[in-house]
């Protein structure tokens, strides 16, 4: 397995190479096969750290770095150490050095990746083999702070936003009709024009009559499968996970007090999208099912109205590694999950079964993680007998070859 994490506290990120069962609390336990510091500053002199990783169509990692870098490196796998990870290109963005990028997506139709600010800035590149592509700043129709941002997978011009007092908005930026070939036509920049299409409102007051407070942290959009209107998935810094249906109105449909920490990431756990995984600043790691709803999973007590009991989705289960403090790395892949946190540890689990395949100390907090690989690689055993194998196999054939010839003369 391969995996890239951010290493909060140089700057820069490691590559990480393991099998299945690799344990490094455990004196007799596999070690990895390697931990190797890799993506170097843009410039040396600085110590900006990595907010995001993506994978860009098997060709590039791109990275965004606070103070406005996105950095783009070599994914070729076929070259020398010293130039794996290569660093190609450096985007510098006009925000101020305390913007932080809170999203990181690919618009696969445009070729381009996205890339938003908690200023509410919000930048589209095109990515080709030559980098000369200025930076596009989408201009939004308001411009409040947002602590979240995603791309609607199945129609991605358009995204969603939201955060602090700045409830879900859905946003169009630009027409469906039009793919990466717009950028060779002059005045591309008028395609790109944002119009808000929905604005949700909040959910009714509490049982004391007051206003609850808003403050999103993810968003997730589901599967539509071609039909009008949108369905998403919000978490918020209360600790609550709620559910939008545009047809059936502004307000979210459902509203579940999941935690009583701030959810830190959110993830579909199937490709069904009835599971989600679910972090918190504390320790919490888990997978919950929307399809059953335990209806009395939430009680709280209050001097006024006394027992407060409300419905949260069903606990599948908790994935157990002994991490503490807030995972703010997760990705699902395949068959495995990562996280990845404060705590310094690298863990990967299988999905299904939670069962911890591999617990790896990196030494660094970690803000994000991409998983590259999710084969275990050959210990030099192996690869010497499979060499073997094909030596064997390689002598054979040229045996067959030489008698066919000698045959057929």
């Amino acid at each position: 397995m391969k995996f890239i994490i951010s290493a909060d506290d140089t700057g820069a990120a490691k590559e990480v190479v393991c099998n299945k069962g690799t344990d490094t609390s455990k004196q007799d336990a596999k070690q990895p096969t390697s931990i190797t510091n890799f993506f170097t500053e843009p410039d040396a002199t600085l110590k900006s750290r990595i907010v995001h990783l993506l994978s860009f169509n098997y060709q590039y990692i791109i990275a965004t770095r606070l103070g406005g870098h996105v950095s783009v490196y070599d994914l070729n796998e076929e070259v020398e150490q010293e130039e794996k990870y290569k660093l190609l290109h450096d985007f510098e963005l006009p925000v101020a050095d305390d913007d932080k990028p809170i999203a990181l997506a690919k618009i696969e139709i445009l070729d381009s990746i996205i890339v938003a600010f908690e200023s509410s800035k919000i930048f589209l590149i095109h990515i080709d083999d030559k980098f000369k592509f200025k930076p596009l700043e989408i201009q939004l129709p308001e411009y409040k702070p947002i602590s979240a941002f995603t791309v609607n997978p199945e129609a991605e011009n358009i995204i969603a936003l939201g955060g602090k007092e700045h409830d879900l908005q859905i946003i169009q930026i630009f027409n469906k009709k039009i793919n990466s070939t717009i950028f060779k036509k002059k005045n591309y920049e008028k395609e790109f024009q944002s119009t808000v299409i929905f604005k949700a409102k909040n959910v009714k007051n509490d049982h004391l009559d007051l206003r609850v407070p808003i403050w999103i942290t993810n968003i997730l959009f589901c599967k539509n499968n071609g039909n009008p209107g949108y369905k998403l998935i919000t978490s918020t810094r209360y600790g609550q996970v709620r559910l939008y249906d545009t047809n059936e109105g502004k307000k979210p449909r459902k509203d579940y007090p999941v935690s009583q920490k701030p959810i830190v990431t959110l993830s579909f756990a199937n490709e069904e999208q009835t599971e989600l995984i679910i972090t918190d600043t504390h320790s919490l790691m888990a997978k919950y099912t929307l399809e059953k709803i335990d209806e009395e999973a939430f009680k709280t007590n209050s001097a006024s109205a006394g027992d407060i009991i409300r419905p949260v989705p069903k606990l599948l289960g908790k994935f157990t590694g002994g991490n503490t403090g807030a995972t703010f790395a997760v990705q699902v892949y395949e068959n495995i999950v990562a996280f990845a946190g404060l705590d310094r540890y690298l863990r990967v689990f299988d999905l299904e079964s939670r069962e911890i395949l591999a617990k790896v100390y990196v030494g660094v907090e970690v803000s994000s993680l991409l998983i590259l690989d999710d084969e275990d690689e050959d210990d030099e055993e192996t690869k010497k007998r499979k060499r073997e194998e094909e030596e064997d196999d390689e002598d054979l054939w040229n045996q067959l070859d030489t008698k066919k010839k000698t045959t057929s003369i």
